[in-house]
């Protein structure tokens, strides 16, 4: 089962827009709440704003309320189709379990050339994981190889060695 895609928006609605209320969601003063669906992703449908050009690129950071660095980001080089459409589709993956709450901030960004930042919309965001939420697959340990180990002894031996000077 997948959920449908948020529409996500640089300009705010101008209030006389007939759609602006249908479109409330996209406001940068209300909270958006998403729900991951069984592939653990949230879809997003960015509207791209009348300055993008090819090979901008548009990036969605997600962070934790509580944190530094983003838990959720994707990011992606805008197209001569997505020009012609009009918008990009991006996908938010791994959506898991947060310990504590699940408040997000969201921060949509278009960057130019040189990386030069051209828009911005920044947007709270409630994300709610499907069923346990995204669980990493057990990883089988594997042994590395015996030149690769040979190689490690050695420059653990010659930087001991160094380090007595």
């Amino acid at each position: 089962m997948n959920t449908a895609h948020v529409q996500l928006n640089f300009a705010l609605q101008p209030l006389e827009d007939p759609l602006s209320a249908a479109m409330a969601h996209t406001s940068e003063c209300d909270t958006l709440h998403l729900v991951a669906n069984d592939q653990h992703e949230v879809n997003l449908a960015c509207a791209l704003p009348d300055d993008a050009h090819e090979d901008d690129v548009i990036s969605v950071n997600v962070t934790h309320l509580l944190a530094r660095n983003a838990r959720y980001s994707v990011e992606h080089t805008v197209t001569l189709h997505d020009l012609e459409a009009g918008r990009v589709n991006l996908v938010l993956s791994k959506i898991d379990v947060p310990g504590g709450s699940n408040e997000f901030v969201m921060q949509l960004m278009l960057h130019g050339l040189h990386a030069t930042l051209k828009d911005s919309a920044q947007f709270d965001v409630v994300i709610t994981p499907h069923e346990k939420g995204y669980v990493e697959p057990a990883s089988t340990t594997t042994s590395a190889p015996k030149s690769l180990s040979i190689r490690q002894f050695f420059a653990s031996c010659s930087s001991a060695f160094l380090s007595i000077f």
